[in-house]
């Protein structure tokens, strides 16, 4: 038996295997080109108060591609994150309702229409002040 991780190989290099081949990106995901960026003192102390955890690199990378994590009003950090812990435990227990059948089916639809109004609210809250 082959000890690698195929979920993952058609985008990410395995990290369970000692294979070099399963290792390497495909061409086209290498990132082959850099970029230098010069900065002052004012807009480089902006990007660090915005880019959190993400390294420098990262982050201008993400921006520019508009692929930024959303951004949550301090206010609403603590539901957003209690919302997010809600809608984990709704998706485990639309897998276990999946698991059941069809005689879950009825419930199961109750908890996918939960999850959409859930993620509504969690969605408003990027914008909400007060």
């Amino acid at each position: 038996m082959k000890k690698n991780n195929t979920i993952f190989d058609d985008e990410f290099p395995s990290s369970f295997t000692n294979d070099p081949s399963i290792k390497k990106l495909p061409p086209n995901r290498l990132r082959r080109y850099s970029v230098t960026v010069r900065l002052n003192e004012v807009e480089l102390s902006k990007i660090n108060q915005s880019r959190g955890q993400l390294s420098k690199s990262c982050w201008l990378r993400s921006s520019a591609l508009n692929q930024l994590p959303p951004s949550v009003p301090e206010i609403n950090k603590e539901a957003w994150l209690e919302l997010t812990g809600s809608l984990q435990k709704l998706n485990d227990l639309g897998s276990f309702l999946l698991r059941r059948g069809e005689d879950a089916q009825p419930l199961s639809q109750e908890v996918s229409a939960l999850k959409v109004k859930l993620s509504h609210v969690r969605d408003a809250l990027l914008t909400l002040e007060k």
